[in-house]
């Protein structure tokens, strides 16, 4: 808060010399927390005042909606400048963000190669392994030696980070398989491309998942992955650091869905009080609304709770049972769905393990629940809660597992099946199941 007051104190009184000294002693996090808590105004004076390093550093630091807030706000040649540094999958990222007026007149002073890589990237999905392609990648044919290649290398306008990769390619850009540069350095020197390249089976095509792409690269430690089109022709790269980012990315938004929270789009600390209402109250609204019917329920079975009063005191203990098993399978499969380790047509083969474990579990707590019971209520209740914990774990068990599988049968999210979700269905299903048994076994049915 100091650095904060120190600065707009600088710009009020405009010693612009002295400002500029100031920002040389701040580091990139400094420089971020100032970012989110000034007026955007005060902020671009400050952010052209910074030096030019520091400045291009601080802004391939910031997320795709911080920049087109920051572009949106500058002139256009500073905006240019800035844009210009960026790699052609940051730059699509951010021309998603940016209204499309501000988008409109940037592209006008772009250059032509610059214009033609982002509509390239912006043609395909969104979430798409095409979209998070790079078109900055080192590529040569089968046919070449590496003699050749090595020569050739000195003069690409490539950066070193981005010839860790070499993809081989046959007539026609179809693509042949990969190498490493330190692969090349070893090699004999009239030893040809297509020799020495590998996996010519390890590529993700363009209208594929990005998180596939990042999935492979993590899988067999890539440092980068080649993307073809549908006729299997070369037409980028997905780097290991946009790998990564997607992974984050992804996970970010799969632990929201988990906790029933939207995105909130900025950092939780830097988050206001309106905002976090926002993000959060529309789904308990919702869990609140599912919840009713579990009340609702239990209403509809008041003359077996008249009579075994008892039973009320193992209803929250059940009914959370079946809702965490229900929460770690759900868990379970949703983690595995994002790896790739199992898809739909798996769903058969898991239930049927899903019920061995779940009973398993289930006989094991009704036994321990059942002496609860005996000591509390009798004979009567020991059973019925023991026969309930075994129901209500296998069914909250079984709506966990298959509730991802339905989502993704139906093309959503299955993280959407979040543990909050999971766990009200089985409160619903829980209090049906205890209280119908004891219904039954008390003879009121």
């Amino acid at each position: 808060m100091e650095k904060l007051v120190t600065i707009e104190r600088m710009l009020r009184r405009q010693q612009w010399t002295e400002l500029q000294d100031y920002l040389r002693r701040l580091d990139r996090t400094d420089l971020n927390w100032l970012f989110l808590r000034m007026d955007d105004a005060d902020f671009i004076l400050v952010f052209r005042l910074l030096e030019k390093n520091t400045a291009l550093d601080l802004f391939e630091s910031m997320d795709a909606e911080q920049q087109a807030r920051l572009i949106t706000r500058m002139g256009d040649p500073e905006s240019l400048r800035l844009i210009e540094e960026l790699d052609p999958d940051d730059r699509a990222r951010i021309f998603e963000e940016l209204p499309a007026k501000v988008a409109k007149r940037i592209l006008a002073d772009m250059s032509p190669g610059a214009v033609a890589s982002l509509n390239l990237l912006l043609g395909y999905p969104d979430g798409s392994a095409g979209r998070s392609m790079t078109p900055r990648y080192l590529a040569v044919t089968e046919d070449e030696t590496v003699g050749e290649v090595l020569a050739g290398l000195h003069a690409t306008v490539l950066r070193p980070d981005e010839m860790e990769m070499i993809y081989v390619i046959g007539p026609g850009r179809i693509y042949r398989g990969h190498l490493r540069l330190g692969c090349l350095l070893k090699a004999g020197p009239d030893q040809r491309m297509g020799e020495l390249a590998s996996a010519p089976d390890l590529f993700v095509r363009t209208t594929d998942p990005r998180m596939r792409a990042a999935s492979l690269i993590q899988e067999y430690d890539l440092t980068a992955i080649a993307v073809v089109d549908s006729e299997g022709r070369l037409v980028g790269s997905v780097t290991f650091d946009d790998a990564m980012d997607v992974i984050e990315e992804e996970g970010t938004e799969d632990f929201h869905k988990l906790g029933s929270v939207r995105d909130l789009g900025i950092n939780f600390r830097e988050a206001s009080v309106g905002l976090m209402y926002r993000k959060r109250f529309p789904w308990l609204l919702v869990l609140i609304l599912v919840n009713i019917v579990s009340g609702s329920g239990i209403a509809f079975f008041e003359e077996t709770i008249t009579a075994a009063f008892a039973l009320v005191m193992f209803l929250p203990l059940l009914i959370d049972s079946g809702g965490n098993a229900g929460s770690q399978s759900a868990t379970l499969v949703i983690r595995s769905m994002a790896t790739g380790d199992v898809q739909l047509k798996d769903w058969l083969a898991l239930i049927t393990k899903e019920i061995s474990v779940a009973v398993a579990i289930g006989l094991t707590l009704g036994v321990a629940v059942s002496l609860v019971g005996f000591w509390r209520g009798g004979a009567e209740i020991g059973v019925i809660v023991a026969l309930s914990m075994i129901a209500v774990v296998l069914v909250g068990s079984l709506i966990g597992l298959s509730l991802p599988f339905l989502l993704t049968r139906l093309n959503l999210d299955p993280a959407t099946a979040s543990a909050p979700l999971v766990t009200s269905i089985a409160d619903i299903t829980g209090v049906l199941i205890y209280f119908s048994i004891a219904s039954w076994y008390l003879g009121l049915w």
